[in-house]
Protein backbone atom coordinates (compact mmCIF):
# COMPACT_ATOMS: atom_id res chain seq x y z
CA UNK A 1 0.00 0.00 0.00
CA UNK A 2 1.22 3.49 -0.90
CA UNK A 3 1.53 5.61 2.47
CA UNK A 4 -0.80 8.07 1.60
CA UNK A 5 -3.73 5.83 0.07
CA UNK A 6 -6.16 8.16 -2.30
CA UNK A 7 -9.98 7.26 -1.88
CA UNK A 8 -11.45 4.98 -4.52
CA UNK A 9 -8.30 3.71 -6.07
CA UNK A 10 -7.83 0.62 -5.98
CA UNK A 11 -4.34 -0.86 -4.73
CA UNK A 12 -3.35 -4.48 -6.01
CA UNK A 13 0.22 -5.63 -4.83
CA UNK A 14 2.13 -7.68 -7.41
CA UNK A 15 2.03 -11.61 -7.59
CA UNK A 16 4.94 -12.99 -6.38
CA UNK A 17 6.49 -15.39 -9.16
CA UNK A 18 6.64 -18.69 -6.27
CA UNK A 19 4.38 -21.55 -5.53
CA UNK A 20 3.51 -22.31 -9.28
CA UNK A 21 2.58 -24.70 -11.75
CA UNK A 22 3.99 -26.24 -14.45
CA UNK A 23 2.60 -25.65 -17.88
CA UNK A 24 0.12 -28.37 -18.07
CA UNK A 25 -1.32 -28.25 -14.49
CA UNK A 26 -1.99 -24.38 -15.15
CA UNK A 27 -3.42 -24.67 -18.17
CA UNK A 28 -5.70 -27.22 -16.15
CA UNK A 29 -6.13 -25.29 -13.43
CA UNK A 30 -6.90 -21.63 -15.00
CA UNK A 31 -3.79 -19.98 -13.10
CA UNK A 32 -0.11 -20.03 -12.99
CA UNK A 33 -0.25 -19.56 -9.04
CA UNK A 34 -1.46 -22.25 -7.28
CA UNK A 35 -2.24 -19.89 -4.10
CA UNK A 36 -5.01 -18.46 -6.62
CA UNK A 37 -6.46 -21.96 -7.43
CA UNK A 38 -9.73 -22.48 -6.55
CA UNK A 39 -12.40 -25.57 -8.35
CA UNK A 40 -15.77 -24.71 -9.25
CA UNK A 41 -16.99 -26.62 -6.44
CA UNK A 42 -15.50 -24.44 -3.65
CA UNK A 43 -17.40 -21.58 -5.45
CA UNK A 44 -20.03 -22.93 -6.19
CA UNK A 45 -20.66 -24.23 -2.09
CA UNK A 46 -19.43 -20.60 -1.35
CA UNK A 47 -22.63 -19.11 -0.17
CA UNK A 48 -21.34 -16.06 -0.41
CA UNK A 49 -19.94 -16.10 -3.83
CA UNK A 50 -22.32 -18.22 -5.55
CA UNK A 51 -24.99 -17.29 -8.15
CA UNK A 52 -26.88 -20.47 -7.73
CA UNK A 53 -28.07 -19.89 -4.38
Amino acid sequence: MPQNPRYAFAYVPFQKFENLYNTNDALWCGTLFKDLYMPFSDYANNPIMSPFK
